[in-house]
């Protein structure tokens, strides 16, 4: 397939599927893939395994550790909401434990969505989930084993980022987030390598900052810290490498 690039571009992908580990995976790393994807009629799909109720707080007294879980659900559904996304399904395991959840129980219920929406694309994280963070991993690890599974196999691609634009803008916003705390860099491609090299127009990026906002426990530092157009800097790429790419 042609590097996707543009919007139109997107078209090719057909249905999408999204696999998460967190609330807010998805509209990180694909969110202005996915906006753009419903902008275009397609049917855009998101699974999230857990509820983030691992994830850190800014500020307890206005997102209670207690309450972290129910209310990263609410900010997920705004956040989804925000890019259009109709169709989501929870998995319910525990933040930080999806290794030791049951495997099959994730495998069979991903068979289970790609079998009745037939998907031609998935979404997910590579083997080094992005951020090193084993929730991550343990997604992909599931989209691997689903695929061989099912009667019409979706093609897979990885998030990943580029020197380039890591430097440029992602880094700062990593300084403020701490997001790649696990690997201190996330891994790498060049452009040229990249199935997918999305540069959002600005309707579709100012969706996925709508999206992110939406999610203010975890991304409240982003918008109040970090000024607004080095923000945009660093979100305005998405870019995903096809599954057989080999990582270094």
């Amino acid at each position: 397939m042609r590097q996707v690039r543009t919007t139109d571009d997107i078209r090719r992908l057909g249905t999408i599927l999204f696999v998460a580990a967190h609330p807010d995976d998805e509209s990180f790393m694909a969110g202005g893939v996915m906006a753009a994807a419903v902008a275009n009629g397609q049917l855009v799909l998101c699974v999230t395994a857990t509820r983030g109720e691992a994830g850190s707080t800014q500020d307890e007294a206005r997102w209670p550790k207690a309450k972290l879980g129910a209310i990263r659900e609410e900010e997920l559904m705004t956040g989804l909401k925000e890019l259009g996304v109709t169709h989501h399904y929870f998995f319910g395991y525990t933040d930080g434990h999806c290794a030791d959840s049951p495997a099959d129980q994730a495998v069979s219920g991903l068979c289970g969505i790609i079998e009745r929406y037939l998907p031609d694309t998935i979404l997910t994280f590579g083997p080094d989930g992005m951020t090193g963070h084993p929730d991550h991993k343990k997604a992909c690890d599931w989209v691997g084993t689903a695929i061989k599974r099912v009667s019409k196999p979706p093609h897979v691609y990885y998030a990943i980022q580029t020197q380039e634009n890591y430097q440029k803008a992602l880094k700062a916003v990593d300084d403020v987030m701490n997001i790649f705390f696990m690997i201190d860099e996330p891994p790498f491609a060049e452009p040229s390598q990249c199935s997918i090299c999305f540069r959002l127009p600005p309707g579709i990026l100012q969706q996925k900052c709508l999206a992110l906002a939406a999610m203010p426990s975890q991304t409240d530092a982003l918008f109040t810290k970090v000024p607004r157009d080095t923000v945009e800097q660093a979100l305005e790429w998405e870019f995903f490498v096809d599954a057989s790419f080999n990582r270094k």
